[in-house]
């Protein structure tokens, strides 16, 4: 497999999935406050290429770093009588900037999980999918054989026979 060749300049090739936002509770009188638990998105994803926006309401100027994401599978297996989905890998999110991810193409759609940092009051989450045309260099190259240089041998081949 090549490099996929996709236009992601173009708006219209993006479709908002998923937006929340989420506070972080408060233990007690104090100014303590429980971490934010991971988010499971409960939507399941078709398209391998996702952007994501992570801000904060509370975020001081020096963070940058907006969680993790993980990409869960079903691996079609019951452990203790649930149903699995297992983390591929985790993504580094940035905040208050879009993050692009290419995730591997290992099923037809699959789900996430968002871990924001321990230290976020509030978290607020935007999750686009990339629905535009997508294709792959090796597959152009196959296509530019098969319908440019293919023919134009051909016509070559005739031509000599005809000679």
């Amino acid at each position: 497999m090549g490099n996929p060749v996709l236009q992601l300049g173009n708006s219209a090739n993006w479709q908002e999935l998923y937006s929340t936002s989420v506070n972080a509770q408060s233990i007690g009188a104090g100014y303590l406050f429980a971490p934010i638990p991971p988010i499971t998105v409960p939507v399941l994803i078709e398209s391998h290429i996702i952007a994501l926006s992570i801000t904060s309401a509370n975020a001081k100027d020096t963070w940058h770093f907006g969680g993790l994401l993980s990409q869960k599978i079903s691996l079609g297996l019951t452990v203790g009588g649930l149903p699995d989905a297992d983390g591929v890998q985790k993504h580094r999110l940035y905040l208050n900037r879009l993050t692009l991810l290419i995730l591997p193409k290992l099923t037809a759609t699959y789900s996430v999980e968002i871990e924001p940092p321990k230290w976020f009051r509030q978290i607020s989450v935007i999750i686009w999918q990339y629905v535009g045309p997508e294709s792959d260099t090796t597959e152009d190259l196959i296509n530019e054989i098969k319908n440019v240089d293919l023919p134009r041998i051909e016509n070559k081949v005739d031509a000599l026979g005809g000679a």
